[in-house]
């Protein structure tokens, strides 16, 4: 009966109130001192989910390019090739750029720069932020690991395990200025799943790299992250100054 309260709790969050992807990301025109956050989505969302994040980015002077593409039933290449066309396009004639990602928003960006890195020799590229991003996998897709909402979510879902064949455990560590925001808020149906602090879908742990410019936690659930000030604020706080309010 747990595991099935928890796959319903997964698929709720995936789920619900998933828009459709248009597959093409805006572009946009800049002047010379204009800064750019590409902003990417977790798994199961569109562009849509981010709106607010994306306000308030622009209410503090940035332009903002939000990713939008599917990921319920794509594979790990689908997913990285649609997100690098879209990414490209918001890069295009870009004089600084910065990246921030939710959940999976956070491991798209951690590949694009892994795996772009001529493309990017020709950027400004400035701050990372990355917020509840499963760097090492979630315990949670552990758990669903042999259920079949695992096999309709397709390659990319299966990819959140925590282990080696996590698509964060396979990207390498990146010498960007990377700040990492991880949510405290847990639920009570999963967090007997985690050993310690987690946000209900991804554990504290588990957002950290090495290679991290900066860290903080916030108290607030994972779906949550993306409508939250603090966490709104803090970002750019990290964008503009390199490092978070502690």
């Amino acid at each position: 009966m747990k595991k099935i309260m928890v796959t319903m709790i997964f698929i709720f969050a995936c789920f619900h109130l998933t828009g459709c992807s248009r597959s093409e990301a805006q572009i946009t025109e800049y002047q010379s001192t204009d800064e750019l956050v590409v902003l990417a989505h977790g798994l199961g969302r569109s562009d849509g989910a981010v709106w607010l994040f994306a306000q308030r980015l622009a209410n503090a002077g940035y332009k903002v390019c939000r990713l939008d593409y599917a990921t319920i039933g794509e594979s790990i290449d689908d997913v990285l090739a649609e997100t690098t066309k879209q990414i490209d396009a918001c890069l295009l004639h870009a004089p600084k750029v910065h990246f921030v990602g939710h959940s999976l928003g956070g491991l798209v960006i951690r590949a694009y720069l892994q795996n772009n890195q001529y493309q990017l020799e020709k950027i400004n590229i400035a701050e990372v932020v990355l917020i509840g991003t499963p760097n090492k996998g979630s315990e949670l897709a552990d758990h669903l690991s042999d259920a079949w909402l695992m096999e309709v979510g397709g390659g990319i879902s299966r990819a959140l395990v925590t282990g080696r064949s996590s698509l964060g455990n396979n990207l390498d560590e990146t010498d960007a200025n990377i700040g990492i925001i991880a949510g405290t808020k847990s639920s009570n149906l999963t967090n007997d799943l985690f050993d310690g602090p987690n946000d209900g879908f991804v554990s504290v742990e588990s957002t950290k790299l090495s290679s991290m410019s900066d860290f903080i936690t916030i108290d607030v659930s994972h779906s949550m992250m993306r409508y939250n000030l603090d966490v709104a604020e803090q970002t750019i706080n990290f964008l503009q100054n390199g490092k978070f309010q502690h």
